[in-house]
């Protein structure tokens, strides 16, 4: 019988969880003895979706290896000596009741930080999506939708995964509440992973899409990703299986020697890190000075750590959660040593406890991994939705011209799905001006706040869209109105197109062990190099292009490279990854890149945000342009990496130093990352400080940070790399265009404010708990419109069933004769382009683009992105036309290797009333000329 020293009460207090990375290295001990790869101290994207077009099936990776052979470890890491630089805490600030998921006030937790520190540490973990599965997507799967859906996570406490914007957060995933179990279409995020308690947790995935016909549901086996949290590196052990090394160690001493073992849990007293005063101290002694083995901890039962055991004693600091954890210490003996086994009574500590409690009664077992409050399973077979209505309001705040509540709300409280609010110029443009994105999860409603002001004073063509989870019965559907007036309440109502049938067939084909597209899997030596993205400099010989380029959307990092001729010389490139033009990501010289940034990036400062590091901003209700830090798939997502760099030939580190060559009168430019939970930003670039110049690293970094055009208009920026003062890379300049057709005419005037060579500033953001506000997330970019569109309505889908495979997409526009072929992501965005995206103040500058279940920010691929005349139209099976409002059974987003569509003008959608009147007094005129002439 276990004997339980003392009990406690035990609080649900929250946390959080998500995806992973690290340099693989084999793991030949310990719990890990099997585990391919410890991911830890590097950027890493996990779960991720592959999509296996021989099978049609899906199964789950860790960058190129099956996720069940990878463990993310979160080990301890510093940033500094500041109060808040401990990377691996995360601290719940005081009057957040909108953090009362994470737990109480001033509790502490295990974090995976949304930013890292030096060197990407502890681990920059976060979600993606395999291009195999991003470009089947429109012609594989209904509305083009596929979930990550979390089934449940067996730890020893909660995991949370969420974006902080500051303000307010996105919820992804949560071990506890299953509001918040699915991600719609993921793509590449990164967010804060945290834990309640150390130690072992197994969070376990699959992957769902429906059939493009409606027929078939494609799913994933059960996949597990493994997060050790907290201890030393799980592969430095020597204990495999804890219960077979205690069965066969010695029960008695053999030596004669009198001991008596002991377990000794206690406040930290050491200071010598920040987040130490949360500690708690895990103190082993075995009575004996000579006894040599090894400590086995556990949390709840769950492994937390292997240490050895030298001259009788070993020690770790932890920390454990505000809830109380059943610590026990298992020590096996080291063979020959004369020592027996000895297996603590558990016993209840906290981060909470001041006074130390000692354990010298032994238990004759080892305890089970049990979590009281263990992980409830989501993972329905099929989700019922019996009433179709689904209903977007917008209610304008007291007082307010430009700021509004949203409200999106279905009628049945168990539909589970994503949607999509869009304001356009007209229904021709490709982007909107105004949107706002999230999910309906348990309870069928979400409510957020979204700043219009882009959009007021005008009427626009709104576009609400809904594409429900693949498990429904449900299709996307989108309702469409124009010319609505932003008045003080407006908004739309659909019904959902419905699959006609009942119980859909799930296949269970045996997936093959590569995507369509294969990539290189890891060799079978005990030191394996896989293809890691962004982790080394490997596309040092990639061809360069150069071909001018408009980039509208999607990642891309101002990169520094080492020459494939000479490894000792170092270049600027642009690592582009948004598929503008390109089915894979390419290597561009900066110099033929142009920025192109619509009305969508606009941001205004909230009456909130007044700490003084926010003034790049401007004066509170000034409005300015944001390229916000964490991915809106609408806006350029540029950041800034010496991944891959030897940094032992560079003794002061890499600066990266911007200068604005070029830019409107009285403009200025920024580069900060916003503190968490709204603290103090970390400026980095400032163009009206000349103290502000350079973005310093000491080691290979992946960051980034907020972008901040003060003014509409072109801006020439230029960059270059330094160690100190010596130069590394030569200068080079690219094109910012800021919203152009709001920009005065008046000539770019040079600017001098920041000079060539400035002090260094570290990258990483300082941190405090103050509150900073709720303001929308700008739309997308400019607004194109056809000059000469010829889009033609999708046709009703047929009301009954047809069995007949989809038809081929729709031809898309071509270019006019004479329009330049300058690729442009605005022209054609890529099929990986989301829809999804939240809006607050800080939700702005943190990019919240991606939602996960029931509201929270994920990504989701926009299947609804393009003028109806772009759209795809299917000839296969329908959804009933009971429940319908638009024929758009499958639209999709213009591919990225389509030809790129040409620079349109925003004209009224009336166009056709003046060339049809010019062409009937044409065809007058000339019939007047001949019948004259005969």
């Amino acid at each position: 019988m276990i004997l339980i020293m003392r009990t406690k009460r035990l609080i649900s207090a929250g946390a959080l969880a998500l995806s992973l990375v690290f340099a693989p290295q084999m793991a030949w001990a310990g719990p890990d003895r099997d585990t391919e790869w410890v991911v830890t101290g590097q950027h890493v994207d996990a779960p991720i979706p592959i999509w296996h077009a021989d099978t049609r099936s899906f199964t789950m990776n860790t960058i190129n290896m099956p996720v069940e052979k990878t463990v993310l470890w979160l080990p301890k890491a510093w940033a500094g000596s500041g109060a808040q630089d401990a990377k691996y805490q995360l601290e719940v600030p005081e009057k957040r009741p909108d953090l009362a998921f994470l737990g109480p006030e001033h509790s502490v937790l295990n974090a995976a930080p949304q930013n890292p520190g030096p060197n990407n540490t502890p681990i920059w973990a976060g979600l993606g999506a395999d291009s195999s599965v991003e470009w089947a997507a429109p012609d594989e799967f209904d509305g083009s939708t596929y979930t990550l859906d979390l089934i449940n996570v067996d730890g020893p406490g909660r995991m949370e995964m969420f974006i902080d914007h500051g303000d307010s957060v996105s919820r992804f995933l949560s071990s506890h509440d299953v509001a918040y179990r699915s991600v719609y279409n993921p793509r590449h995020t990164h967010l804060f992973t945290t834990f309640t308690q150390p130690g072992r947790y197994q969070a376990r995935f699959r992957v769902n899409a429906r059939s493009i016909d409606g027929k078939t549901i494609y799913t994933s086996p059960i996949q597990s990703l493994t997060w050790q949290v907290g201890g030393s590196n799980p592969a430095s052990g020597s204990i495999k299986d804890i219960h077979e090394a205690f069965a066969a160690a010695p029960v008695e001493r053999s030596d004669g020697a009198q001991a008596r073992p002991s377990l000794t849990l206690a406040p930290n007293a050491q200071r010598e890190h920040p987040g130490d005063q949360h500690l708690s101290e895990i103190t082993f002694n075995s009575g004996n000075p000579g006894d040599q083995g090894r400590l086995w901890l556990t949390v709840n039962g769950y492994f937390l750590t292997e240490e050895p055991v030298v001259d009788g004693r070993a020690q770790v600091r932890e920390l454990l959660g505000d809830d109380d954890a059943l610590i026990q210490a298992v020590f096996i003996p080291e063979a020959g040593s004369g020592a027996a086994r000895w297996a603590s009574t558990p016993q209840a500590f906290s981060q909470r406890d001041r006074a130390e409690v000692r354990v010298t009664r032994s238990s004759s077992v080892i305890i089970e991994p049990s979590n009281p409050d263990p992980s409830p399973v989501w993972d329905p077979a099929q989700i019922s939705v019996s009433r179709p209505g689904v209903h977007v309001s917008y209610v304008r705040k007291e007082g307010s011209e430009d700021q509004y509540t949203v409200q999106v709300q279905a009628d049945d409280p168990e539909l589970r799905a994503a949607y999509k609010v869009e304001f356009f110029e007209s229904e021709y443009d490709f982007s909107p001006w105004c949107a706002i994105e999230g999910t309906l999860g348990k309870g069928g409603i979400d409510v957020q706040q979204q700043d219009l002001g882009a959009c007021v004073g005008q009427p626009m063509y709104m576009k609400f869209t809904v594409r429900p989870h693949p498990k429904s019965l449900a299709s996307m559907t989108t309702k469409a109105q124009e010319d609505v007036e932003l008045s003080s309440s407006f908004g739309l109502d659909l019904k959902l197109k419905m699959w006609p049938g009942g119980n859909t067939v799930e296949p269970t084909p045996t997936p093959t062990t590569q995507p369509l597209i294969p990539t290189p899997q890891p060799s079978a030596s005990a030191s394996p190099a896989p293809n890691i993205p962004d982790t080394s400099n490997d596309h040092a010989a990639d061809e360069l292009k150069t071909n001018p380029v408009e980039l509208t959307h999607g990642h891309m990092d101002l990169r520094l490279r080492a020459d494939s001729s000479s490894p000792t010389k170092y270049s600027l490139v642009l690592k582009d990854d948004s598929l503008t033009g390109e089915k894979t990501s390419v290597m561009r010289s900066i110099d033929s890149v142009t920025w192109k940034v619509g009305v969508n990036a606009r941001f205004t400062r909230p009456q909130s945000l007044t700490d003084p590091s926010y003034d790049v901003l401007g004066a509170i209700g000034e409005s300015s342009y944001v390229l916000p830090e964490t991915q809106n798939p609408d806006i350029v997502w540029p950041g800034v990496s010496t991944e891959g760099i030897d940094y032992s030939v560079f003794p002061k580190g890499i600066d990266y130093e911007v200068r604005v060559l070029e830019s409107p009168k009285d403009s200025r430019v920024a580069f900060f990352q916003t503190g968490t939970f709204g603290g103090p930003a970390q400026v980095m670039i400032d163009s009206a400080n000349p103290a502000l110049s350079r973005i310093h690293t000491d080691s290979p970094t992946h960051m980034h940070a907020n972008w901040v055009f003060s003014r509409p208009g072109r801006y020439r920026l230029q960059i270059r790399a330094l160690d100190g003062d010596k130069e590394i890379a030569a200068p080079v300049s690219w094109i910012a265009s800021i919203h152009e057709a709001a920009a005065k005419p008046e000539p770019s005037s040079p600017s001098t404010a920041i000079p060539s060579v400035q002090p260094t500033l570290a990258p990483t953001p300082s941190v405090s708990a103050s509150a900073v506000p709720s303001v929308p997330t700008p739309a997308a970019s400019s607004n194109p419109v056809p000059e000469a569109p010829t889009a033609t309505p999708a046709p009703e889908p047929s009301q009954a069933p047809v069995d007949s495979p989809a038809s081929s997409p729709a031809a898309q526009n071509p270019p006019a004769p004479g329009t330049s072929t300058v690729a442009s992501s605005n022209a054609a965005p890529s099929r990986s382009a989301s829809p999804l995206g939240r809006v607050s103040a800080v939700e702005r500058l943190t990019g919240g683009q991606v939602f996960g279940s029931s509201g929270s920010t994920q990504s989701a691929t926009s299947a609804d992105t393009s003028p109806a005349g772009e759209h795809k139209e299917e000839a296969s099976t329908s959804p009933s036309d009971d429940a319908q409002e638009t024929p758009e059974a499958n639209p999709i987003a213009l591919a990225a290797d389509s030809p790129a569509a040409p620079s349109r003008s925003p004209l009224s959608r009336w166009w056709w009333i003046p060339v049809a009147a010019g062409a009937i007094a044409l065809g007058a005129g000339t019939a007047v000329v001949i019948r004259r002439m005969r």
